[in-house]
């Protein structure tokens, strides 16, 4: 009797304790200097559009019906294995297609089973201002601009030198920031005292933002990464850069692009990524997404885009045979 009294008091701890765990309020773990700890690889495969359907007018987010039907019709559009990226099963999906068909056609193609599982969620949109969650409307004069441009390329091809191809077609720079996701979309944040640095698995772009620096270079002095400064806000991480060279983003944004990052920890497994792109150039107005980043306990791997890569001299010299067939 008394051993079965003892057993129930036990118990009753345990349970109590478990409970008091249960209620334990969660809190952002710290690096030794105070600053919230950022550090590990955090992935980047969502499969929230960038834009949100007009469809859903001003909804941010879909009910878990609307959700659990989308789903249904990506996964019998997937049969044939084809690989998706970024937001195009997502469209397929929601304009109601009953067949999907991927746009890298240029080798082949890639098969999905070689990219990262896809994650859904609710939301209807990456992009949380403007309100209906799309692209602002073209700036006064861009599409002048655009105009002018295609006029200036008048008269040469799309591969007369190297520097006519991408940025990422030459293996320099997968855009930055980098918003593309299930495509190499993992990036690992190593912090240190005034330091933090963001690498990216996507072209082995490396970024280094100081925290204990406040001026930025000369506005003439344009990169590929940009001109970056960083502060700390609280417990948020705030990225201001500029100097950026034109097309250094997959947005379309000129050298006058302006973006404003920001890392917050908001869980064990995740961290909210904001960015606000400004671009006076090209959009009426700044704008501004929020991508959730997660920890998935996967590594970073090398991303060799260079080595054995034919691709780039194979352009080329394909580009020079057409010309000679087109001239006979």
């Amino acid at each position: 009797m008394a051993r079965r009294k003892t057993t129930c008091i036990l118990l009753g701890i345990a349970l109590s304790a478990t409970l008091v765990v249960g209620q334990t309020k969660w809190s952002v773990p710290r690096m030794p200097d105070g600053h919230p700890d950022f550090q590990g690889v955090w992935a980047n495969n969502g499969m929230t559009p960038l834009e949100r359907p007009k469809q859903f007018g001003l909804r941010t987010t879909m009910t878990d019906a609307e959700l659990a039907d989308l789903k249904k019709k990506a996964a019998a559009m997937q049969d044939g294995g084809d690989a998706f990226f970024a937001d195009e099963l997502f469209s397929a999906a929601i304009e109601g297609k009953t067949k999907f068909s991927s746009s890298d056609t240029q080798v082949g193609n890639y098969d999905q089973t070689w990219l990262s599982d896809r994650v859904w969620d609710n939301r209807t949109s990456l992009i949380i201002d403007p309100p209906d969650g799309r692209i602002p409307a073209p700036a006064a004069g861009a599409a002048e601009r655009a105009r002018a441009q295609a006029a200036a390329r008048q008269g040469r091809g799309p591969a007369d030198s190297a520097a006519d191809l991408s940025l990422g077609t030459r293996c320099v720079s997968y855009g930055t920031p980098n918003i593309r996701a299930g495509y190499q979309s993992y990036f690992e944040i190593t912090q240190g005292p005034g330091v933090v640095a963001l690498r990216s698995e996507m072209i082995h772009d490396a970024r280094i933002f100081s925290t204990d620096k406040t001026s930025n270079v000369s506005p003439v002095i344009k990169q590929y990464h940009g001109d970056s400064r960083a502060r700390w806000d609280g417990d948020t991480l705030v990225v201001d850069t500029t100097n950026y060279v034109d097309n250094a983003t997959r947005v379309g944004a000129t050298g006058k692009l302006h973006t404003i990052e920001k890392f917050r920890r908001v869980s064990d497994d995740t961290l909210e990524y904001y960015v606000t792109f400004d671009d006076s150039n090209v959009w009426s107005r700044p704008w501004t997404l929020m991508i959730p980043l997660k920890m998935t306990g996967e590594r970073m791997f090398e991303y060799a885009c260079h080595e054995g890569n034919y691709g780039l001299e194979a352009i080329l010299r394909g580009a020079r045979e057409q010309e000679k067939r087109e001239t006979r």
